[in-house]
């Protein structure tokens, strides 16, 4: 009933259905909508609207991971000021008791990206997450990085669903409902076969598994199944003793080690907000590539020229002209060779590898989406410039400045760190804004160079971290953690060593 509404009120509202998907989207968990109408139902038919030519799948996509990420916003906040103590005054009408809370808090503390990206996912969990989130005290520079990522996955894969298949769309939002549920139960199914196999590891809990099978199997009704699980042990216990389990024990080790260190979040919070970074700012190239293909001025740009114009004098020319030379390539390079000496200095090679590369691939890429995109510069510039205008080449090489900032600020007392990253974002943002006053750039040259610059420095410093971790870690001794694998392997259960 509601999906056909909404279908119906999306239909007359041409491009006006940009805002029904905003708010559903946003609602979908700032206001709990998501019980009564799944959001992926709207998204999946703006997707189709977007397959018919009514709207931007690009820009659709761009409007839905906004609005999903501030109605999380807006659930978290709502959980972060009056969830835990809503939760213990009325949790108990629902069986949710302040221990049980508790157990809540303590999972979102260790696990807690992993649940948001996840659960993002899941239809029955989503409109909650977020409120959960906040009221397990769970902090939002935390949560943020795993929302963006998985609301930005989400919302392109329901979009692209639509868009793809808007001819068949009941048919593809039957499938999506059907789909969510069956990744639901896929998911409680791993999460119960994990807790078991854990569980299991135990001696004293094994003991008591098969002391329970062996009372339930001694039921008249059960008696057979006992008899059948018997027989098809004694035939598949020497292929588990002899190849499954050996076989097992080879490669647990090097598996769980990947498994743990690649996945978002293990590597620390650093690696997830640079993929949350490089995603945001990836798509934003996309976006404006294809907003130029039919428009020669995107909005800002006519304004940010008019205001340049209007408040154009001589001292202000002349620091567009410093900031120009600071933003040339080979003012660049110079102050990123000096940096990454003084890294290499501290045996801080995959820093400096990261940078060059960063520099390297940011000038590369550059340039050649300018000459793909092959957008004219204004003609009425305060200096000369050559070259296509989108985008611009200063912003993108200014990034470094930011970059260089946030590495070597790592190597100074805490007190210097943020005043570092602040000098070096200003310095890159200053030498962007300069080229639009000097009117040789629009605004959306400047802000592309910025996301082309972030995007490819992200992506460097996340395989940096991934290799310089795996680096220090790759063969060397792991302590021994009770809930691990590696258990099994202790002569004695943790209840069983000495205080």
């Amino acid at each position: 009933m509601i999906e056909r509404l909404i279908e119906e009120i999306a239909g007359g509202l041409g491009e006006w259905a940009y805002l029904l998907v905003a708010f559903m989207a946003m609602a979908e968990t700032a206001a709990f909508l998501g019980f009564v109408a799944p959001g992926e139902f709207t998204i999946i038919f703006g997707g189709v609207l977007a397959g018919e030519g009514t709207l931007s799948i690009q820009l659709l996509i761009g409007i839905t991971w906004a609005s999903c990420v501030i109605g999380d916003a807006i659930g978290f906040y709502l959980g972060h000021r009056l969830g835990r103590g809503f939760v213990i005054r009325h949790g108990p009408r629902v069986r949710i008791t302040e221990e049980r809370f508790r157990k809540v808090e303590d999972f979102f503390r260790k696990h807690g990206g992993k649940a948001v990206f996840i659960g993002r996912w899941v239809g029955l969990i989503r409109p909650l997450m977020p409120f959960l989130a906040g009221a397990s005290r769970m902090s939002y520079r935390r949560f943020a990085p795993y929302d963006i990522l998985g609301a930005g996955l989400w919302s392109a894969t329901w979009c692209l669903l639509g868009y793809v298949f808007w001819r068949s769309f009941e048919q593809v939002a039957s499938t999506a409902g059907r789909g969510t549920i069956a990744f639901a139960i896929l998911l409680g199914l791993f999460v119960g076969v994990y807790q078991a196999i854990k569980r299991l590891r135990h001696p004293e809990q094994r003991e008591a598994a098969a002391r329970w099978l062996e009372r339930q199997t001694q039921r008249p009704f059960l008696r057979p199944l006992g008899w059948l699980g018997r027989a098809v042990w004694i035939a598949l216990r020497p292929l588990w003793q002899y190849v499954l389990r050996p076989l097992w024990l080879m490669i647990a080790p090097p598996l769980r080690f990947l498994v743990d260190r690649l996945t978002p979040g293990e590597l620390g919070i650093e690696l997830t907000t640079l993929l949350a970074i490089a995603g945001v700012c990836v798509y934003t190239v996309v976006l404006q590539i294809d907003l130029l293909q039919t428009n020669a001025l995107l909005p800002g740009d006519e304004t940010a020229l008019t205001v340049a114009r209007d408040i154009e004098i001589g001292i202000l020319t002349t620091i567009g002209d410093v900031l120009a030379v600071i933003g040339r390539l080979w003012f660049v390079v110079l102050v990123t060779a000096a940096g990454c000496a003084f890294l290499l200095t501290r045996r801080r090679a995959p820093e400096a590898i990261a940078l060059s590369a960063g520099l390297a691939m940011t000038q590369i890429t550059t340039q050649l989406i300018k000459g793909a995109v092959d957008r004219p510069r204004p003609g009425d510039g305060l200096v000369d410039a050559d070259g296509f205008a989108y985008p611009s080449g200063h912003a993108s090489i200014a990034v470094t400045y930011l970059a260089l900032a946030v590495v070597l600020s790592r190597a100074v007392p805490a007190a210097w760190r943020i005043a570092m990253v602040i000098a070096g974002a200003v310095l890159g943002v200053a030498i962007g804004l300069s080229r639009v006053y000097l009117r040789v750039h629009y605004l959306t040259d400047v802000v592309g160079g910025w996301s082309v610059g972030l995007a490819v420095f992200s992506l460097c410093g996340a395989v940096a971290l991934i290799v310089d971790y795996l680096r220090h870690n790759w063969g060397a001794p792991q302590e021994p953690r009770p809930s691990e694998w590696t258990a099994s392997q202790s002569p004695t259960s943790s209840s069983e060593r000495p205080a």
